[in-house]
């Protein structure tokens, strides 16, 4: 019995990680729409937006205490918690990106200029 229900904790937690990465994936599509692309390191990816005056401020997506995070305007926006790791690879057409949770687990996505 005591196997049966580790399992069953497990694939609800696995369940758990998808859905929490889906949502990650919308809110990251949602919140980088109007951000035009500067650069990216291997741990960050870097673009600029206009605010509310027509101003252009920068945009940093990065890992910070084990969340990723959006940084803006002296202020930050957690996107994902629960990561270990966040590495960012620049491609042709966009910013491949793994994230490795800390439960071991990675998960890939991504960001694709417009």
């Amino acid at each position: 019995g005591l196997i049966q229900h580790a399992h069953k904790m497990e694939q609800a937690l696995s369940g758990y990680h998808q859905l929490e990465w889906e949502v990650f994936l919308l809110q990251l599509d949602q919140e980088l729409e109007d951000v035009h692309y500067l650069s990216s390191t291997s741990h960050e990816i870097n673009g600029e937006v206009a605010n509310a005056e027509g101003k252009l401020v920068p945009i940093v997506i990065k890992k910070s205490n084990h969340r990723i995070v959006k940084s803006q305007s002296n202020g930050y926006q957690p996107l994902l918690t629960g990561v270990k790791q966040f590495v960012c690879q620049e491609n042709n057409y966009g910013v491949d990106f793994v994230v490795t949770f800390t439960d071991g687990k990675q998960k890939e996505g991504t960001w694709i200029f417009k």
